[in-house]
């Protein structure tokens, strides 16, 4: 991918993940501070889950579009790039809950699927590291997508037009009461994934239209502000319903910065560097600090400027560390691993 190209992903990146930062933050912040900062339309920051589908769709075509045949090495990339630090992080968690709170794992676990917990398997039940949810959605993308490489080019249009049809029929909400992995292949979160694969298709027809991707985007966000402010998270509950409300802003933000192309703080770029690892563990950083230092200054008039300004700032330095000292590290030597078996295809797992 071109040095231009990956900037402008690190950007959506991470707006992506500092949105979901915010949702978080003020979901903690309801239950330990009296008041709120931002109200119910601060659960609009869950929406960068939707950003980050739209992302993911955009990343993988833009790579692999060219590429034909089954490559068992495309899926060895795409588990390196998501299974070591969804571990290391799912470990910390664990070693803090029993190590550092004194709390037994069963209060943690409670009901958790273990399968799920360690593999992402789709069942009825979160993995213990609750975000791990959109992970699972990834891997099926990642599936989907693999496969679809081994097809013949004439022959993708139709598979692609296939699953855009199965997944609509998951938005419309006729399946009714389905197993977890059925309800994953015609989740309504797949259209999320094949607005990115558009995005990196039709590239430059949408940078034609690039005034078009701000009327989206301001549509979208006006649309995700109203709907969260007036029905809270309950309003989010049915994922077809998010996605009609969230994607409008997924896929104007999305298009609108890869049509414009601004320059951001270089902070914007790092921040994408870290968002993987940064998504992952900031839930675990903003227990720490609710559970730990919330009680200190939860009676002051700036309690809940300081809950986020420490809430951002220690999830911003503990990805950064993390980054630097555990996710580069494995990320490299997955992909040297990879590497070894010969195909020049295996380099491209870092996206």
């Amino acid at each position: 991918m071109p040095r231009a190209q990956i900037i402008e992903v690190q950007y959506l990146r991470a707006f992506a993940v500092l949105l979901v930062l915010i949702g978080h933050i003020n979901q903690a912040e309801m239950r330990v501070i009296d008041g709120d900062l931002l109200g119910a339309v601060g659960f609009f920051g869950f929406s960068g889950v939707d950003v980050f589908f739209v992302i993911s769709g955009f990343i993988i075509h833009t790579l692999y579009r060219d590429h034909s045949g089954f490559d068992w090495r495309f899926f060895l990339n795409r588990l390196n790039r998501i299974y070591p630090m969804y571990w290391l992080v799912t470990l910390v968690g664990i070693a803090g809950y029993t190590l550092l709170l004194g709390r037994p794992l069963e209060d943690m676990g409670g009901n958790t699927n273990w399968l799920t917990t360690v593999t992402l398997f789709p069942t009825e039940q979160l993995p213990l590291l609750a975000i791990g949810w959109t992970l699972t959605h990834e891997l099926y993308f990642y599936l989907v997508y693999g496969l679809f490489l081994a097809l013949p080019m004439q022959w993708r249009p139709w598979a692609l037009g296939g699953w855009l049809a199965i997944s609509l029929y998951g938005l419309s909400g006729l399946g009714g009461d389905l197993p977890a992995a059925v309800e994953l292949v015609i989740s309504p979160f797949n259209l999320l994934f094949l607005s990115g694969i558009a995005l990196a298709q039709f590239r430059p027809r949408f940078e034609r239209w690039r005034w078009a991707s701000l009327l989206l985007l301001l549509g979208g966000l006006a649309l995700g502000g109203w709907w969260t402010q007036a029905h809270g998270l309950l309003g989010l509950a049915d994922d077809s319903i998010r996605v009609l409300v969230f994607m409008p802003f997924a896929v104007g933000l999305c298009w609108a910065l890869l049509a414009f192309k601004p320059v951001l703080p270089q902070l914007f770029a790092r921040i994408g560097d870290w968002s993987y690892v940064l998504y992952l563990g900031h839930p675990l950083v903003i227990v720490a600090f609710e559970l730990r230092f919330v009680r200190v200054f939860e009676a002051w008039p700036s309690a809940h400027l300081i809950f986020y300004a420490g809430c951002i700032f220690a999830s911003l330095v503990a990805a950064w560390i993390a980054h630097g000292l555990a996710e580069r590290p494995a990320l490299a030597l997955g992909k040297s691993l990879i590497a070894r078996t010969g195909s020049p295809r295996a380099a491209q797992g870092g996206a």
